[in-house]
């Protein structure tokens, strides 16, 4: 019986070895004929200066406030200041491969906060209906007037977009043909 151990002990042995001498870091020969092109990952995630972050975006981008809590692009977001449990959260990958983003989607859908990819830094918010405001006031269905007369002369205009820049954000307003806002974006930079 001892011997029957013994045996199964050391034949165990035998093979876990041989398992980990099968398992190395080093790349297996390949013949001549193949072509490695990389060795590298291909998720990569965007790389910007310090992680996404800009330590002066509170003070210098554009804030969207919500129910007391603010949003400003270029910062780390903190899940425990949003206002209420009325969002969901889901990561998915970018539209550009670059890695896996969570998108926040609140009240139903009226904005949604993305960060960037591999990065817990918000990169957008979009307002998506009438029922949020920026801070200024402006709102899905305002005119080009009175976006103007809310925010100035901005860097880009066409007759569907204006754009405003401050900090390391953009502050992008979609028209629509009527030369009504259909689209609000607070959109990090660097």
């Amino acid at each position: 019986m001892k011997i029957l151990k013994a045996a199964a002990l050391i034949m165990s042995l035998s093979i876990a070895g041989m398992s980990l001498a099968a398992c190395s870091n080093e790349p297996e020969p390949v013949s001549s004929d193949i072509n490695i092109i990389s060795t590298q990952a291909q998720n990569t995630t965007v790389s910007l200066p310090n992680g996404n972050v800009d330590p002066n975006a509170e003070s210098g981008n554009f804030v969207f406030t919500y129910k007391g809590c603010n949003f400003v692009v270029n910062t780390v977001v903190d899940e425990s200041k949003f206002p209420d449990d009325d969002y969901t959260a889901q990561q998915q990958a970018s539209c550009a491969g670059q890695g896996i983003a969570t998108n926040y989607s609140f009240k139903g859908g009226s904005f949604w906060a993305e960060t960037y990819p591999g990065s817990d830094s918000l990169y957008i918010v979009a307002l998506c209906d009438d029922t949020v405001t920026t801070v200024e006031g402006i709102y899905i269905g305002s005119t080009m007037d009175q976006v103007k007369e809310a925010y100035g002369e901005p860097s880009t205009a066409t007759d569907t977009l204006l754009v405003y820049e401050k900090g390391s954000s953009e502050l992008r307003f979609n028209f629509d043909g009527n030369g009504a806002v259909n689209g609000i974006f607070y959109i990090g930079k660097f």
